[in-house]
């Protein structure tokens, strides 16, 4: 409805107010059906900005009936974009200034336009401004034209005929979506038809993405079954108003490509042919979206116009690609015929270089005058003004010869592996030469060797790899002053160089392994005969260490069996014996069973570096005190006289048990080998800052043959049947290693058969301590402690009857079992303090009866000991890990028997 006090716009139009005659308001009818015939808008706006009237265009371009505005605000009709940018211009008016300006606008209904708009105030009678008229034009036509015209003229600007096609494509589309579309794109079709996107451009850089991919995801096929392939089968240009639903349909692989092509809102589109000479070159496609605009036949003709200038300008790009490729065919002849003089010269000067070093190589027989010739005469042929050699020599190379070099640069080299990463090393893993035509390139691929071993005098250099059969024996490098192209000519001078090289050093190599191998024949023959006599030397030493290991054996076993026998007689067949002297026997019998088998075993565990030493600080002498007191039963049976002469006051930092043994053996083996009433004799004192221990005797002494030998293991004189010495041969190969073992050294002195032995051993003095020399004496236990519950468990019934008998004779309380689930019984019903366990059962080892053991609550707190007849460390502590509280290595003495007791005893 309009407003009481606003004017028509006919009625202003004509100067008249509302007190008119009916004549004038008839023609101001006949006005307003004038200004409704009119394009453009024509309204008027009160001073509140709302409409007054309006004529009929606003019905056309914003979709509601023109009466439906009136009062309305003109932000409201127009929207909040367009308010925006002509709010300023309405304020002006208002204040009496009359407006004409041109702007793109974009209206809430009628999309994007560029407009011409001319704002009139309306004046009172008092001169004061009541509203304002308003004349609104759309010139986006002629905005379009401009642009047209202006894109023309940048695109036949931008191509450059140094473009290329891709570049000049590029350039159009990025150029076309600044002004007369909202995305452009250029297309060409594959040999085999099939279409190819080769530039998008969108005036969104995201969309421009988008269109990409959805481009490279479209289903079209070779066939003209679209507008695009209609145009690049040479079909004319074609013009879509308004492009239909179903070209989308056609192209989508699936629901969600076809929504995705929905999406970008391609409403209309021209596609126009870019023609070559003789056939399609490209299509041209100009398309609008998001502006809603709708192609029409001039922005048809445009677009064949824009690919005018593009096929223009592709051809101008031909002949000027014409133009450039003769002139520099033309040089490149010139080049060509300059360059092949001078490379027949190269080639003539290479050639002769060869020659040379391929005569003076005949002469060269071994690797060392190979290398000199290379280096030599190479360095001249090449031009270089220094060069090297380096072969393969296990997981090294050294430097066989060079030349030209610092002699500082070449000590730093004189030696390298092939994992060190430098140009002369790189060759040997790749079997490919290294060209390194300039520092800066040599900085770039061997940054560390530039910077600290690169000399200032090198400028560039290569290396190549010295090929037998594709096997690399070394590396040729040359160093030049000047930076180098190595171009295909001078490589192949260079790697047949290398090749000469290579040949001439593998037959050299050949001449000096073929002399070698002569030498190395007469070598294996004379080793051969050697090994042959050692061999039977040791086949006969076998067969006299297995007699003597049998006769030690059976020596002891004689008098045990007849000790056992006269202890089973009844009283009337044994008559007046003495029973305690059969038990000596017995005990010690069995001590020299052990002694044999201790040796043999201390012999192999220090082979085999299984000997850990328990150093103290010790005083020699009361080492030997308790050595000799071992041997005084020896001494008394053999009846020799012992001589001491022992320093006090001399300390060895050693283990006080191995010590002992050192010295034990000497003795032992002193009053072995002296007849019966001889003299032995034991020295100790200071020699040059060694402990001197020296043990001689009056016996049978040893041959000049054998005294080199005597500290080998099983090495002894030949005896006599009765072997009256005894003994396996290995004490003195014990005090050999056991000396060495404490850093000292052994020695042994005869003046031959009959003349008796002086055996010496040094070893190192200890600082000067406070400490005592003495080591503390446990005292074995061997009655007074207190009544044991004892679980025996093993096989063995005679060996576990033995120490069942010991035990309960110092009155503790004793169960047997034999195997693991038996002792599991028995220690569930007894619930013992202390289990000796053997670890050998059958069924079930000792290590998974202790584990179990442990499980018990009621026998966490037992003492279980290992009995075992292995005793090595790693034996050890395999049943500390297993949970035993000890381990016994059988047979076990009735004094360790009674001291584990003692020791399990607090637990109880």
């Amino acid at each position: 409805m309009h407003r009481p006090d606003a004017p028509t716009l006919a009625q202003a139009s004509a100067g008249m107010n509302t007190d008119a005659e009916p004549s004038a308001k008839l023609e101001s009818e006949q006005i307003q059906l004038l200004l409704d015939a009119l394009p453009a808008l024509i309204s008027y706006v009160d001073k509140d900005e709302r409409y007054g009237t309006v004529n009929q265009a606003y019905e056309r371009w914003f979709g509601e009936d023109r009466r439906s505005l009136a009062g309305r605000p003109v932000r409201e009709i127009i929207g909040d974009a367009a308010y925006a940018a002509v709010k300023p211009r309405i304020d002006a008016v208002l204040l009496g200034k009359p407006q004409d300006f041109e702007s793109l606008l974009v209206y809430r209904r009628g999309g994007k336009r560029h407009v011409r708009i001319q704002y009139i105030p309306h004046l009172g009678a008092s001169g004061d401004v009541r509203g304002f008229f308003t004349l609104v034009s759309d010139i986006g036509e002629q905005k379009r034209a401009e642009e047209a015209r202006r894109l023309l003229a940048d695109a036949t600007a931008l191509l450059d005929p140094v473009l290329d096609r891709d570049t000049s494509y590029r350039r159009v589309a990025e150029l076309a979506v600044t002004s007369v579309a909202d995305w452009c794109s250029v297309h060409t079709l594959d040999p085999d038809g099939t279409l190819c996107a080769r530039v998008i451009a969108h005036a969104d850089p995201a969309k421009a993405e988008l269109v990409s991919r959805l481009a490279q995801r479209s289903r079209i096929p070779p066939e003209p079954e679209t507008p695009l392939h209609e145009v690049l089968h040479g079909g004319p240009g074609r013009l879509l108003s308004d492009i239909p639903d179903s070209l989308f349909t056609g192209v989508a692989r699936d629901t969600e490509h076809l929504a995705a092509l929905r999406a970008l809102g391609c409403r209309s589109a021209v596609i126009v042919p870019i023609h070559g000479e003789e056939c399609v070159l490209a299509a041209l496609t100009l398309a609008s979206a998001e502006s809603g605009r709708a192609f029409t036949a001039a922005d048809l003709a445009f677009a064949e116009e824009l690919a005018q200038c593009i096929q223009v300008a592709l051809q101008r790009m031909r002949l000027y690609d014409l133009a450039r490729d003769a002139e520099a065919e033309a040089r490149r002849r010139f080049l060509a015929e300059q360059e092949a003089r001078r490379a027949a010269e190269r080639a003539a000067q290479r050639m002769a270089g060869l020659q040379r070093i391929t005569a003076a190589l005949a002469d060269a027989l071994t690797c060392d005058a190979v290398a000199q010739v290379v280096v030599d005469q190479g360095v001249a042929a090449a031009g270089a003004y220094a060069g090297s050699i380096v072969v393969t020599a296990g997981d090294k190379l050294e430097c066989l010869e060079a030349v030209g070099y610092e002699p500082a640069a070449i000590e730093r080299f004189r030696e390298m592996t092939a994992e060190d990463g430098l140009p002369l090393t790189d060759p040997l893993r790749t079997r490919a030469p290294v060209w390194l035509r300039s520092r800066k390139e040599c900085s770039a691929r061997y940054p560390d060797f530039a910077a600290s071993a690169l000399t200032a005098t090198t400028a560039s250099l290569c290396c190549l790899p010295l090929l037998v059969q594709e096997r690399p024996i070394g590396v040729l490098g040359l160093s030049f002053a000047e930076p180098h192209p190595f171009d295909h000519e001078e490589q192949e001078f260079l790697v047949a160089m290398s090749r000469q090289c290579a040949q001439a050093l593998e037959r050299a190599r050949l001449h000096e392994e073929r002399a070698a191998i002569i030498e190395r024949e007469r070598r294996v023959a004379l080793e051969n005969a050697r090994l042959y006599r050692e061999a039977h030397e040791a086949d006969r030493r076998k067969d006299e260490f297995i007699a003597m290991l049998s006769h030690e054996l059976r020596n002891p076993l004689a008098p045990i069996t007849t000790g056992l026998e006269l202890l089973q007689m009844n009283t009337s067949e044994r008559g007046d014996r003495d029973d305690s002297q059969i038990l000596a026997t017995l005990e010690r019998q069995v001590k020299t069973i052990v002694r044999l088998v201790d040796d043999l075993l201390d012999v192999s565990r220090i082979t085999r570096g299984k000997i850990e030493l328990k150093r103290e600080r010790l005083d020699v002498s009361s080492v030997v005190q308790t050595a000799v007191d071992s041997v005084r039963p020896l001494l008394a049976q053999r009846r020799h006289e012992l001589i001491l002469s022992v320093d006090p006051g001399i300390f060895v930092h050693g283990d006080r048990v191995r010590l002992e043994q050192i010295v034990v053996n000497l003795l032992n083996n002193a009053i072995k080998y002296t007849n019966p009433g001889g003299r032995v004799s034991l020295s100790c004192a200071e020699s040059g800052g060694d402990a001197w221990i020296r043990v001689t005797d009056t016996g049978v002494g040893i041959s000049a043959e054998l005294l080199p030998r005597v500290f080998e293991p099983f090495m002894q004189a030949r005896r006599t049947l009765d072997r009256s010495q005894g003994g396996l041969g290995v004490g003195l190969t014990l005090v050999k290693r056991l000396a060495e073992l404490h850093g000292g050294r052994v020695e042994a002195v005869s003046a031959g058969p009959g003349e008796g032995t002086a055996i010496s051993v040094w070893l190192p003095l200890a600082g000067a301590s406070a400490e005592s020399s003495a080591a503390p004496v446990t005292e074995i236990p061997r009655s007074g402690t207190s009544a044991l519950r004892v679980l025996l468990v093993d096989d063995n019934v005679d060996a576990a009857e033995g120490l069942r008998r010991i035990l309960q004779l110092h009155g503790h309380t004793v169960s047997m079992a034999h195997d693991g689930p038996a002792a599991l019984e028995t220690a569930r019903a007894s619930k013992p303090e202390l289990v000796l366990l053997d670890i050998g059962l059958p069924g079930m080892d000792g290590y998974e009866v202790v584990r179990r053991l442990r499980a018990e609550p009621e026998l966490r707190r037992s003492y279980i000991a290992a009995v075992s007849g292995y005793g090595q460390d790693q034996d050890r502590r395999r049943s500390r890990e297993a949970g035993f509280d000890a381990h016994l290595t059988k047979p076990v003495a009735t004094a360790q028997l009674l001291a584990l007791v003692a020791e399990a005893a607090p637990r109880g």
